[in-house]
């Protein structure tokens, strides 16, 4: 098993202690042992460890909780709380630092191997979702074709900058506002408004769909052009419609 760095924050020298030793037997590395808010951001930023342990209760001008908000804000490191307090006003404050856990004192090795096991397991993938959706978003940027998604409701939650080509929108203009507002969408022959791809996707959900004929675009300038396009809806676990990517692009005059 890699060693994974452990910071431990208690200001309670034979907690501490006992819990330096459970993890060097687990096959961690301790890389460092302190009892105060102040001095855990200080070896977080220094030693950058991959998990920390942190008493809610300690002594000085900020406790574990606030510790552990800075730590968060400044290097996103994740925390286990430690707490012999179970009150709802300690985890209330406790919950808005997103905790990967609570360790209540006292506790045996095997509660605090599970605990670490599972909050690095958790750690790890929220990670890896975190990368992927920073590729997607790359991809879906770099785009020679034009991508939009909708909410449920039909409100814009993305333009690429090829759509934002293509409607003469701007991404910060079009969020949240009607697909059919940003994308004008008529008839090419009889110049009367049809169902927007978009929304008539969100209505009968199914896989990606090419469009079986181009449709004539106004964008935001007043121009017109022919394209043509594909339609995805997307679903949560249930199976519900949760938004709809479309991707289109200048249709060929023939």
């Amino acid at each position: 098993m890699a060693q994974e760095k452990i910071l431990i924050v208690d200001d309670e020298v034979v907690v501490a202690e006992d819990i330096r030793r459970q993890l060097r037997s687990l096959g961690y590395l301790v890389v460092g042992v302190v009892s105060s808010g102040n001095d855990a951001v200080r070896l977080a930023g220094e030693h950058r460890p991959d998990l920390i342990l942190m008493d809610v209760k300690l002594k000085g001008p900020i406790d574990g909780i606030d510790a552990a908000r800075t730590i968060h804000a400044e290097y996103g490191i994740p925390v286990i709380y430690l707490t012999a307090f179970s009150d709802e006003d300690t985890l209330e404050r406790a919950r808005q630092t997103l905790p990967l856990a609570y360790l209540i004192k006292p506790f045996v090795s095997s509660d605090l191997r599970a605990a670490l096991e599972l909050a690095l397991f958790r750690y790890r993938v929220s990670r890896i979702a975190e990368q992927r959706g920073r590729w997607l978003d790359a991809v879906v940027q770099s785009m020679g074709d034009a991508v939009v998604t909708v909410d449920p409701l039909g409100r814009v939650t993305l333009l690429n900058p090829a759509a934002e080509q293509l409607t003469g929108w701007s991404q910060s203009d079009a969020l949240g506002k009607a697909i059919q507002e940003v994308m004008v969408i008529l008839d090419p022959k009889l110049r009367t408004p049809v169902p927007h791809p978009a929304l008539h996707a969100l209505g009968t959900p199914r896989p990606s769909r090419p469009s079986a004929r181009p449709f004539l675009l106004i964008d935001r300038r007043g121009e017109e052009r022919l394209i043509c396009d594909s339609t995805a809806v997307i679903q949560d676990e249930r199976g519900t419609a949760s938004g709809v990517v479309l991707v289109f692009r200048p249709a060929a005059i023939v």
